[in-house]
């Protein structure tokens, strides 16, 4: 990430912030599921958060670690999520709750593991992936470029790009398999 880009998002450059966004939504929106997993939510907060740095930009001081600071503001945001929502949140039984909080520990860690274990699969699977058909699922999937555009870049032709995002899927599917 560029080491100016809050001294350019300070001085009202909006393609700066775009960039910030786009370079950050991701591991925020993961980092923000760990902790509250509620897709609309997560969503919902990321765009407020995104919304607010830009208004207050003149009132935020220097950011040395804007990422740092990103997840910061969105574990706050969670949390007061996650508070809110405990209190407009009716329960009978007070016994009922404890017993909730401690199945609640216990399927996050499980859950936390089984993610682990998904993210290894996947890494490997990628790894399994030529670069040529890395590079195009990257550009289909994380920048939503049509097939077109991507022969179009990679100076290919689009049933060759087709090939390839058939061939890559079918490598990953295979090797995700449980």
């Amino acid at each position: 990430m560029q080491e100016n880009i809050w001294k350019d998002i300070q001085n009202g450059d909006a393609t700066a912030m775009k960039t910030l966004y786009r370079e950050c939504y991701q591991n925020l929106y993961v980092h923000a599921y760990r902790m509250l997993p509620d897709k609309e939510k997560i969503k919902d907060c990321l765009h407020e958060i995104f919304c607010e740095l830009w208004e207050k930009r003149n009132h935020i001081g220097d950011i040395a670690y804007i990422e740092a600071y990103l997840k910061t503001c969105v574990r706050n945001r969670i949390l007061k999520e996650i508070k809110q929502n405990s209190h407009t949140e009716n329960l009978d039984n007070i016994g009922e709750s404890s017993e909730m909080s401690v199945y609640s520990y216990e399927q996050l860690l499980i859950e936390s593991q089984y993610l682990e274990e998904r993210k290894l699969k996947i890494w490997d699977a990628v790894n399994k992936l030529t670069p040529m058909q890395r590079q195009i699922i990257s550009l289909k999937f994380y920048e939503s470029l049509s097939y077109q555009a991507i022969a179009v870049q990679l100076q290919l032709k689009p049933r060759t790009v087709y090939n390839h995002v058939y061939a890559a899927i079918y490598t990953l599917k295979t090797a995700l398999k449980v």
